[in-house]
């Protein structure tokens, strides 16, 4: 195995580096990782697995035969990342398993590539930016590479945003996606809806009835919304709803409510306001008092 070029860094830490992520290239960030030896290597591809942290799970086998022809008539311009896995002289993916299938298809032996030595949280981060760089991702996948972090190495979505240079509403958003079910998942995976479809969809009802409808009829984002805020409506209608609170929904059964304050007020001692809104599935109660010592009964009446 051919060295070619070896070189330590002293660097920065990869938490630093992020604002700078969006104009700098993958290989360029994993070369300033804080405490890695770069080394550049001709690698057989026989020695090489695909990464632990790969975020990406489809690959689209067009692209690959595509990228193979480009490799074959111009080689591999741009060499992938890995790490050392294991005693021997075996190494896994950190970025580039695109690059790395297309050159088996293209057959080659060896391929230039840059060795880092990083640990696995640092791995599956610059496996994430490698691929959010490259829009190779998707959403599916992007969330489910946010979801690795926070449950393997204990990451905040904040620290997530932060280091991967993203809004926190973004991974929030992404990591709701989560919820949805796996046959609305996929079709967020191929791209026959968007993003704005699903972020609508989670509020449905019945996601997977709602998201073939969008398929088979050509939804826009606008036609879901009003779909969803149908379906709340009907349900308002046909369920006892305790409101007094101003919304879309057609509020019915206020004298229930009334039934409601007036025993909690009697219960309490105290003026009582219920409010409840079944468009948004929440409520209040609202307690008058005149002194603080009307409050201190009460706290004595709930202990």
């Amino acid at each position: 195995m051919k060295e070619i070029v070896q070189e330590k860094r002293l660097g920065k830490g990869l938490s630093a580096l992020l604002g700078e992520s969006k104009s700098k290239k993958p290989e360029d960030i994993a070369s300033e990782f804080k405490d890695s030896v770069d080394i550049i290597k001709l690698v057989p591809l026989n020695r090489i697995r695909a990464g632990v942290y790969q975020p990406r799970r489809y690959f689209n086998q067009t692209e690959i035969e595509e990228l193979a022809d480009s490799i074959r008539e111009n080689g591999l311009i741009q060499p992938i990342v890995l790490r050392k896995a294991g005693e021997e002289e075996d190494y896994e993916i950190i970025a580039g398993e695109r690059r790395f299938r297309a050159s088996q298809v293209a057959g080659l032996e060896n391929i230039p590539a840059i060795v880092k030595k990083i640990n696995n949280h640092e791995a599956l981060e610059l496996a994430i930016i490698e691929n959010v760089q490259r829009s190779d991702l998707s959403l599916i996948e992007e969330a489910e590479g946010y979801k690795q972090l926070i449950q393997e190495f204990a990451y905040t979505q904040d620290q997530i945003a932060k280091r991967l240079g993203k809004s926190r509403s973004h991974i929030t958003n992404l990591l709701r996606l989560l919820t949805l079910p796996e046959v609305v998942r996929n079709y967020l995976d191929q791209k026959l809806i968007s993003m704005g479809h699903a972020r609508a969809i989670i509020n449905s009802n019945n996601p997977e009835k709602l998201a073939s409808r969008i398929v088979n009829d050509s939804l826009s984002v606008r036609d879901v919304e009003n779909l969803v805020r149908d379906e709340k409506v009907e349900k308002a209608q046909i369920t006892p709803a305790f409101v007094r609170t101003e919304s879309q929904v057609k509020f019915i059964n206020s004298e229930y409510v009334n039934e409601l304050e007036h025993k909690l007020s009697s219960a309490l001692g105290l003026e009582s306001k219920i409010s409840y809104n079944t468009f948004k599935n929440s409520g209040k109660i609202v307690i008058k008092f005149s002194d603080i010592e009307s409050i201190q009964e009460l706290i004595k009446k709930l202990s």
